[in-house]
This record gives structure tokens, C-alpha cells and sequence, in this order.
């Protein structure tokens, strides 16, 4: 067995593919697929638009291959192309969502639905800046500072953001429990 078997970094791909390796290209690609996925859909909760924000974070990604300075932090830089297209579908969605609530008003939550759903839904109702910190730490497992790096704020407002987001879904969750 010889070293072949060991993965090649993020910052290594990222030069094959400025040197115009589809393979490197690709291979970031698998690598953050389901991560920038993930964080997409619970940005947003709708899959296909998660797909489309994956899509376009990679496109952007691909096109401004020149910019990224190679420091290992590709993840924290592909969240925040990824975050910025999602607060970009969320405002642009938010328009779409008040003309079709005139026609068609959406209806409350089954009271039967299990809690991993209310969750969900109550996080979904976080406003985004509060529901991308949340995503980030919980589900991505980052730490403030590197929050702090892709949403652009001090890693003290990290942290107080998490704190409120924690407290509206505590108040979110008990509103739904409550009849």
C-alpha cells in the first residue's frame, strides 16, 4: 500500500483545479455536496431550492477559482458563498411567499406532528440570521470564530446570536406544545 490512499487536501485541489483538473474540481464537489446541501435546506426548507443554491455556490466557487486564497479554510469560504445565495433566495422568496399568502393562506401545523418536525418548522421560522448560526454550530459543529468568519460578524455576536436563537425555539416549541 503506498500513499495514494490518503485524500489530498482542500487547498491542493483547489490548485490541481486552477490548473484545470476536472477531477480536483469534482472531487470538492463530493466533498462538500451534502454539507452545503444540508445547510442550504435547513436555510431554506425547500430541497429544490436547496439543490440550486448548492449549484450556484459551486458555480461561483468555480468561476472566481482566482480569488479564494489557499489558507485551509475552503469550508468556511463555500458557506458563505452558500449563505449569501440562501439570503438571497429567502428575500427574493419572501416576495413570491406575501403575493401567494393573498390567494392561498398557508394552514398552522398539524397538532400531531412529531417534535423532530416541529423543530424543524420552528427553526425554519428563526429570522436568517439567527437560523444560519444555529446551522452552523449545531449541524455543521463549527466554532464561534470560524461562525463569526462566514456570516461576517465578531464571534461575540455569534455567540449572542446562538443565545437568542436558542431562546425563541425554547419559546417556539412551547407556544406548539400549548394549546
Amino acid at each position: 500500500m503506498g500513499t495514494d490512499s490518503l485524500e489530498p487536501g482542500d487547498d491542493d485541489l483547489v490548485v490541481r483545479a486552477r490548473t484545470g483538473s476536472a477531477a480536483a474540481m469534482e472531487q470538492l464537489y463530493r466533498r462538500y455536496r451534502d454539507r452545503i446541501m444540508a445547510f442550504a435546506w435547513r436555510m431554506t426548507g425547500d430541497r429544490s431550492l436547496a439543490e440550486d443554491i448548492f449549484q450556484g455556490t459551486f458555480i461561483y466557487f468555480y468561476e472566481h477559482l482566482a480569488r479564494y486564497d489557499a489558507q485551509g479554510r475552503l469550508s468556511a469560504y463555500l458557506f458563505k458563498i452558500a449563505r449569501n445565495q440562501a439570503l438571497d433566495a429567502l428575500r427574493s422568496g419572501r416576495r413570491r411567499k406575501r403575493l401567494l399568502s393573498r390567494v392561498d393562506p398557508a394552514e398552522p401545523p398539524a397538532p400531531d406532528e412529531p417534535p423532530s418536525d416541529l423543530a424543524g418548522k420552528a427553526l425554519l421560522e428563526l429570522p436568517p440570521h439567527l437560523r444560519e448560526v444555529v446551522t452552523l454550530k449545531l449541524y455543521e459543529g463549527l466554532d464561534y470564530a470560524r461562525i463569526g468568519e462566514i456570516t461576517g460578524v465578531p464571534e461575540a455576536t455569534a455567540r449572542s446570536r446562538m443565545r437568542y436563537a436558542l431562546d425563541a425555539l425554547r419559546q417556539a416549541l412551547q407556544q406548539r406544545k400549548t394549546p
